[in-house]
């Protein structure tokens, strides 16, 4: 499907519909009538068209701002990445993208402007040694993308599957259900965006559909942590991949999986993980490290105390993502902290809970930052994360 998009001449896209039973053509709005004098007297009518809130700033010539249906469904974000030039049908005007402009019919200006159709040949542009342009890139599509919806949530990976073939084509690095083996350690710290309301929890799925270390796992938006120059020169990755293992769903290299994992070589401290209720009945999770202050971690989704097998006669606490319906209460309990990338004088990692359903392997439970007096104590050990 992305390389119809890709070899298209134009495509025509239906912006302001939200399903295919919806009109691409809508009526137009009609022209606001305003009298007018001249200084002679004379009275003429003008015509003019309401300019909507899609300009964030018409003085300033910035680009319209896409509003509609479309741009909140997942799917047709790839289409719109990997296309050459776009005509946009609003719900008010017609609007013309390609790689180096967006104009519409109230501010048809030349100037250019950055667009969505330019983001990965610009990548492949900057190519180097260190692709650092594609890493960029896919992670902004990725931010973009978590916020969008899907029919069928199983989908999740399948939908994004056209823009990971030109990061693999051009960096020829190994996928790992939504992560890149070349750019793992920073692709690990994705953590889930802040709810735009307070009291509504995010949980985990109640069936798989890709591995916890992946941002596939949520349906929620997901952010990286996006260096500056000076900021990348100073990160060294703090891991060693051993070996990841991925069964596919189907047919597609890049597409659904039905199971994977990662085998990482790094430095773990042992921590306890703390629970608290705020007012707002939203939850927080505090780390509590030896030599350390207490440390706010940015959790993935709510978070639940277990028992899981250590041993066939033995069980033992741990902490795992919750599901929607699990009974969520206060607890102190012990986790894996892996630390992940250096900068500085600061580590940044995942927080680890034991797996109920791969035997001595690790979910991810979500990310931290510390200052790297508190991993001194740190050995180096063998992880499997699920």
């Amino acid at each position: 499907m992305g390389g119809i998009y890709e070899n298209s001449y134009v495509t025509i896209s239906a912006t302001n519909s939200g399903n295919s039973k919806t009109r691409c053509l809508v009526d137009r709005l009609k022209p606001i009538k305003i009298m007018y004098e001249s200084t002679t007297g004379k009275e003429f009518v003008i015509g003019a068209r309401k300019v909507e809130d899609h300009h964030p700033d018409a003085k300033e010539g910035l680009p319209a701002k896409l509003m509609g249906p479309l741009t909140l469904r997942a799917w047709v974000l790839q289409e719109h990445v990997l296309s050459t030039r776009i005509f946009h049908y609003t719900a008010v005007e017609l609007l013309f993208e390609c790689k180096t402009s967006f104009r519409c019919e109230t501010l048809p200006s030349r100037k250019s402007h950055p667009t969505t159709l330019s983001l990965i040949p610009k990548a492949v542009a900057k190519n180097n040694d260190t692709f650092n342009a594609m890493w960029d890139a896919w992670q902004h599509v990725v931010e973009q993308y978590s916020q969008r919806k899907l029919t069928i949530p199983n989908d999740k990976l399948p939908a994004i599957a056209g823009i990971a073939s030109k990061i693999k084509e051009t960096t020829g690095s190994w996928y790992i259900a939504g992560l890149w083996k070349y750019n793992l350690a920073s692709d690990l710290l994705w953590s889930a965006a802040p709810t735009k309301s307070p009291g509504t929890p995010v949980y985990a799925l109640d069936t798989y559909r890709a591995p916890t270390f992946s941002w596939a796992s949520l349906d929620h938006p997901i952010v990286y942590y996006t260096p500056d120059a000076d900021d990348r020169e100073k990160l060294r990755p703090t891991i060693t991949q051993l070996s990841s293992k991925t069964a596919l769903a189907g047919l597609n290299a890049l597409g659904s999986v039905s199971d994977a994992s990662l085998r990482l070589l790094g430095s773990c401290l042992s921590a306890l993980l703390c629970s608290s209720q705020q007012r707002d009945e939203d939850w927080e999770y505090t780390l509590l490290i030896k030599g350390t202050n207490p440390i706010r971690i940015l959790n993935d989704c709510v978070l639940v105390e277990a028992n899981v097998n250590a041993t066939t006669s033995l069980k033992v606490k741990t902490v795992q993502r919750a599901q929607m319906g699990s009974s969520v209460s206060q607890f102190k309990t012990p986790v894996l902290c892996l630390s992940v990338v250096r900068y500085d004088t600061w580590i940044s990692g995942v927080v680890l809970g034991l797996s109920a359903r791969v035997s001595k392997a690790y979910d991810r439970l979500g990310t931290f930052s510390v200052g790297i007096e508190g991993f001194k104590k740190a050995d180096k050990k063998d992880v499997i994360i699920v």
